[in-house]
């Protein structure tokens, strides 16, 4: 039985938490519960069953919660696309994936762990927990980009606030997204899970008409569909994210007519990756159900299978 999940759960419920990006993460969690299947529901209460107020949100941050702690698991957050915007972007697994893994490799190997019958039920949560959590990643331009760190040294001003706290990535990753949202920037680990779900709400319901084009859901192949998403975050970067340059990002408040033009792109980011993951997570649960008809069990024992 893996060790790593009792341990990480021991930390994550006395550590105080200041991850960033809990906005996001929640909502593309609540929003992928909307489209969920049956099966993937079910999968969803199997594998994290609500205990201590917990829901799927907590799930979705979990990842960035345990990261101080488990040094290795950074690099599955993003992948370092060496590419040369705004001039050019362009992302590729063989050469910006890295040794240590990146979140294409990552997404492959818990989208293979979810569902392996010879893992013990604590693996399959911690798989299900970090593949939550990574597709919300993988649709932020900048966990795609390798510039400036993915632009945590580029120090730029949003709505008054300067200094070295404040850098591009930290702006995509929190202060749009409360902005959307009518939020503070600094609000406190669970006070962002209202806003979350009233935020999912309504791009639940601004997009209750929009035709849904089959999206990739080829969890026999799950490299080909991170790295098809992993471009298309990619592209952001030259289009709108760095568009201006370095220097018109450090030398202009990103609170004026900057996040005029980000917010569309942060809601629809956010959409994409709820519904993404939602079209994932009922793949997996139907291929569960081929595999044989899940019995809930409880406590920590094996995911058992009646064949």
């Amino acid at each position: 039985m893996n060790l790593l999940l009792p341990l990480l759960s021991f930390i994550y419920s006395f550590q105080p938490v200041a991850c960033w990006g809990d906005l996001g993460h929640r909502t593309v969690a609540y929003l992928a519960q909307k489209y969920l299947s049956n099966e993937a529901a079910q999968l969803v209460d199997v594998l994290l069953p609500s205990s201590n107020g917990e829901d799927i949100s907590d799930a979705a941050v979990w990842a960035d919660a345990i990261r101080p702690h488990f040094p290795f698991t950074r690099p599955w957050h993003f992948i370092d696309a060496l590419d040369h915007p705004p001039e050019s972007c362009q992302v590729s697994f063989t050469s910006d994936c890295g040794s240590a893994g990146c979140i294409a490799s990552a997404i492959q190997n818990m989208t293979n762990r979810i569902n392996d019958d010879k893992l013990d039920k604590d693996e399959q949560t911690e798989a299900l927990k970090f593949l939550i959590h990574f597709l919300g990643d993988i649709h932020q331009p900048l966990h795609v980009e390798a510039l400036d760190r993915g632009g945590n040294e580029i120090h730029v001003c949003f709505d008054g606030r300067c200094g070295r706290d404040e850098n591009l990535h930290g702006i995509w990753d929190t202060d749009i997204p409360h902005k959307i949202n009518g939020l503070k920037h600094n609000l406190k680990h669970n006070e962002e899970k209202e806003p979350a779900a009233q935020w999912a709400a309504t791009l639940f319901q601004t997009n209750r008409f929009r035709p849904r084009h089959a999206e990739c859901s080829d969890i026999q192949n799950p490299l080909e569909c991170a790295m098809l998403w992993a471009r298309e975050t990619n592209r952001l970067n030259c289009d709108y994210v760095l568009k201006n340059g370095v220097n018109w990002l450090e030398d202009n408040d990103l609170g004026g007519a900057y996040y005029v033009g980000s917010a569309p792109i942060v809601n629809e980011q956010i959409y994409k990756a709820g519904v993404r993951l939602a079209t994932w997570l009922n793949a997996l649960a139907a291929q569960r159900s081929s595999m044989g008809k899940l019995v809930k069990q409880g406590g920590k024992g094996r995911a058992c299978f009646e064949l």
